[in-house]
């Protein structure tokens, strides 16, 4: 969750009316400006210097072409995106060869959505606040229900070498993932990490599921299994929460 701290030197433009003839980095007209650099001190982590931690808080560390849309219109494209996720944001810049340095925020927005390649990320908002909202990867949408990975980097501190046979110990990042299954009006219910107990998820459609699970010979803890298991919960008739 973003503090309100770290908006203190944020400033919005206002929101124009964008024409085709605008597409690319005229999508600005809508993009936070902030200095990063407040951003990452206060994570105590130099995003730039590679040598000051482990692992990546990026989901991919270079930018790649892709696509702004809102309300489902495309607004921009061939734009570079990168999606910080430690941040939990998007790094928009004008090309590929576009100093990183020149990098803008995203605005968050429910109205807004990014396609990099055939990755779909949209933005939810948490009891109706975008401070509190998060980014989820879209793996599926169904009739009844759809099927959401969220990206999380756990950020572990540095630590000094307490003595003089020890050594220091970067900064580093670790990965956690967790999947979600969302219903048209928008209620969220997490899978557990569990195995077993997934199943429990799916109500009262579970002796089906399991059913379903057994016969295709399905691992729920893959991604692409619990995705057809939730293909095949979603086409069920009558399926309930």
């Amino acid at each position: 969750m973003k503090k309100t701290s770290l908006f203190l030197i944020v400033f919005l433009f206002a929101i124009s009316h964008i024409t085709r003839a605008q597409l690319g980095y005229q999508a600005g007209s809508y993009l936070y400006v902030l200095d990063e650099t407040i951003k990452r001190l206060d994570k105590r982590v130099d995003y730039q210097d590679v040598v000051s931690y482990k692992g990546t808080p990026y989901y991919n560390v270079s930018f790649l072409l892709g696509e702004i849309y809102q309300n489902n219109k495309l607004i921009a494209n061939n734009i570079a995106l990168r999606y910080n996720v430690a941040s939990d944001e998007f790094e928009v810049k004008e090309s590929l060869t576009t100093e990183n340095s020149k990098a803008r925020v995203l605005t968050k927005s429910s109205d807004v959505f990014v396609k990099i390649n055939k990755t779909i990320f949209i933005f939810a908002l948490y009891n109706g606040s975008i401070e509190e909202g998060s980014y989820f990867q879209v793996l599926f949408e169904g009739e009844k229900y759809n099927f959401y990975k969220k990206l999380i980097k756990k950020l572990t501190p540095a630590k000094k070498a307490k003595t003089s046979i020890t050594t220091d110990t970067p900064a580093i990042f670790t990965d956690k993932i967790i999947y979600f299954i969302v219903t048209k009006d928008g209620k969220y219910y997490e899978f557990p990490s569990n195995k077993n107990k997934k199943i429990k998820v799916f109500g009262s459609k579970k002796e089906t599921i399991k059913k379903y699970i057994k016969e295709n010979k399905l691992n729920l803890n893959k991604e692409e299994d619990l995705k057809k298991t939730i293909q095949y919960f979603d086409s069920l008739e009558n399926s309930k929460d």
